[in-house]
């Protein structure tokens, strides 16, 4: 793990995961969003908060000022108005412009296709989806991340699978009883634990090569059936209704999530996942929680 600053643009539950281990190990940590009042219990553990509307220039300027040297990790989702890219554009220069040594911008895995497709594992070089609208402001995104030309700044692209963790993913929405299988759980899916995000993040501060991009999800891709099956039952919930992609007066479910590859991410940056399965990482999530399972 790098010693230097980091600067979080975008701190919702990942950026806030990243700055407490950053913080724990003893490196400086600014925050920075535009809901900053709810980060402010972050103040206590030593990290500093700012407010950022990414829409104004000049306060992307002073979110990264005074902090040479470290890394930009940019998880800022792509604006619905003004000009496309904009922030991640600004945000890119600013960080050149204070000598950041990495940015790190946290895209998604939901790029190739808003339609099932069960059977086609993807990777780095799986082609990506142009007809998905909600998708091409970030694939926009990646484009000036990995065009730019600032020299000396490092950019790494990391295409996260569905991240999950204590009190968030599959487990919070079961016991909420708001989670639903599509056409009876039989895709397939792929998702990573919040410690392994936080990890291949710290390692591609460290090694990863410039413009380099990874796709970023556990070892073992389920259907969706057999994880929450699986879930259910350690829970002692019932399984989960289900429901169909079409259904008469509704507008059909996308389903974007993927049987994805992590080979290039491990290879390249040498590391194995802390949670390779969702069996590993669920009895973490129990442990950090303090829940019992029902059944193991």
């Amino acid at each position: 793990m790098s010693d230097g600053p980091l600067i979080i643009l975008g701190c919702g539950y990942v950026g806030t995961a990243v700055a407490r281990a950053a913080r724990a190990a003893g490196r400086t940590v600014r925050a920075c969003a535009r809901g900053s009042g709810r980060l402010q219990p972050l103040l206590a553990e030593g990290i500093e908060v700012k407010y950022l509307d990414a829409a104004i220039p000049k306060q992307i300027t002073a979110a990264v000022a005074s902090l040479h040297g470290g890394t930009v990790l940019y998880s800022i989702p792509p604006a619905s108005s003004g000009p496309p890219g904009q922030a991640v554009r600004n945000s890119l220069q600013a960080a050149y412009g204070v000598g950041a040594e990495c940015f790190i911008y946290l895209s998604s895995s939901g790029q190739y296709g808003a339609y099932p497709d069960d059977d086609t594992w993807i990777d780095e070089d799986s082609p990506l989806a142009h007809d998905d609208p909600p998708m091409l402001g970030v694939q926009k995104e990646e484009d000036l991340v990995r065009e730019h030309q600032f020299d000396r700044l490092r950019t790494v692209i990391l295409r996260l699978a569905p991240v999950y963790g204590p009190r968030r993913g599959v487990r919070e929405r079961l016991r909420k009883g708001d989670y639903k299988l599509l056409d009876e759980g039989q895709h397939s899916i792929s998702r990573v634990h919040i410690d392994d995000v936080i990890k291949v993040i710290f390692a591609c501060e460290d090694r990863a090569p410039d413009r380099s991009t990874f796709l970023v999800a556990d070892d073992e891709p389920t259907t969706q059936r057999d994880y929450a099956a699986w879930l259910s039952a350690r829970m002692g919930l019932p399984m989960p209704p289900t429901r169909s992609m079409y259904e008469p007066g509704g507008a059909r479910v996308l389903h974007r999530n993927r049987k994805i590859r992590n080979t290039r991410l491990k290879e390249t940056l040498g590391l194995a996942l802390s949670y390779p399965t969702f069996r590993e990482g669920e009895a973490a999530i129990e442990a950090a929680i303090g829940e019992a399972p029902a059944r193991e």
